[in-house]
């Protein structure tokens, strides 16, 4: 599938949301009606289940429309993590939930509580699980698609859903057949399942909020991508954050010392454009130009700039030059003079050698004379 631009990625999410809310706003009251008439603890467990999946599609359905929105004044990078925040409010809420759930029913089972079997309740946590499994699949696909990390928890939930309906409907059939406590066991299983996944939703979501990167074989892909360029030498220093279901970069490239801004720009341009045709993910990259593998570990110091040079090569009566050009490496600097084809350069020649022989940081001065016409 083509890369969706971000009005298309907004819709298909919107969809896909107002669809799981429908399904699981329906499975809820089925659920839980059924639950209570039927006075299963099992099913009202995975009721309150599915009822956190209605809370998370509402939450997917408000915080995708925020996530969407673009830079601004306030957010710079935009307002992805919005979706990262009603990640980790769904997580914790699942928590709660499956706290409540729990203690209700290990009470229950300490106090050794028998209930009426019932088949109607059976029927009805069967038609869930294949319900939420479809919905699954389809909505993981679509999370795919658009690559929302919100999309994707809420499948994931949807899943759970389904697990915890196939753990209730054991539990119900064994009461079926005069095994009435395991339906609270099975209720207690559900109640592990949630929380298991609020844990992981919720840690992941402030996981990303403290700025994680990706894992270590993208940032190799990031790389390779960058040094498949063929002016740049290296690539090093590359870091990430995710932005939501965005992922910004930053990294140091290596190109030719002595090469011009403008080409060293290009080079620049050429990089981001490779990054963002390979890697659709990556949303926003910054580039820092290296004349030097600036990675190895060195003491770099700060030598003087083109004012100071200047003003030292006119104390030194060495004027005159068309052009000056300076090139730093390796904490030194290099001096490029140039000059008309009518200037004599013997004695400039002589004041050059003797000031590059007196100051430390000056590698070397060439001379060079511009071809008369």
């Amino acid at each position: 599938m083509n890369e969706l631009n971000s009005q298309q990625r907004y819709k298909i999410i919107n969809r896909v949301n107002w669809v799981c809310t429908l399904v699981d706003a329906l499975l809820s009251a089925l659920k839980l009606s059924v639950g209570v008439m039927a006075r299963s603890p099992g099913l009202i467990a995975d009721g309150l289940h599915s009822l956190s999946d209605l809370a998370t599609d509402i939450f997917a359905l408000i915080l995708s429309k925020f996530s969407q929105k673009g830079p601004d004044d306030d957010h710079a990078y935009g307002h992805a993590r919005y979706e990262t925040i009603g990640t980790a409010i769904i997580g914790t809420a699942l928590i709660v939930a499956a706290l409540s759930i729990g203690f209700e029913n290990i009470a229950a089972l300490a106090h050794g509580d028998t209930l009426e079997p019932s088949l109607l309740a059976l029927i009805t946590v069967g038609v869930s699980v294949i319900i939420k499994e479809v919905l699954f699949h389809y909505t993981i696909r679509w999370a795919k698609a658009s690559r929302s990390s919100l999309l994707e928890a809420n499948a994931w939930h949807s899943r759970t859903d389904s697990l915890s309906s196939v753990a209730v409907f054991i539990g119900i059939a064994c009461s079926l057949f005069g095994f009435a406590l395991v339906e609270y066991i099975s209720a207690i299983l559900v109640a592990i399942v949630i929380g298991h996944m609020g844990i992981k939703l919720a840690w992941n979501a402030l996981l990303d909020l403290t700025d994680r990167g990706v894992p270590t074989d993208k940032i190799a892909s990031y790389a390779a991508t960058l040094e498949s360029i063929p002016d740049i030498l290296d690539a090093h220093q590359l870091r990430s954050r995710l932005m939501g279901s965005d992922v910004i970069i930053d990294a140091h490239i290596q190109v030719l010392p002595k090469i011009s801004i403008s080409e060293a720009h290009q080079i620049n341009d050429f990089a981001v454009q490779a990054i963002r045709e390979n890697h659709p993910e990556v949303t926003d990259v910054t580039l820092h130009i290296d004349f030097e593998n600036d990675s190895l570990p060195s003491k770099t110091r700060l030598e003087p700039k083109r004012q100071e040079v200047e003003a030292l090569l006119k104390a030194c009566d060495i004027d005159r030059y068309q052009q000056l050009g300076l090139h730093y490496a390796k904490n030194k600097i290099e001096i490029e003079l140039q000059y008309d084809s009518d200037v004599v350069l013997t004695s400039i020649k002589s004041r050059c050698e003797a000031l590059e022989s007196r100051i430390e940081w000056i590698r070397s001065i060439r001379i060079y004379q511009a071809m008369s016409d």
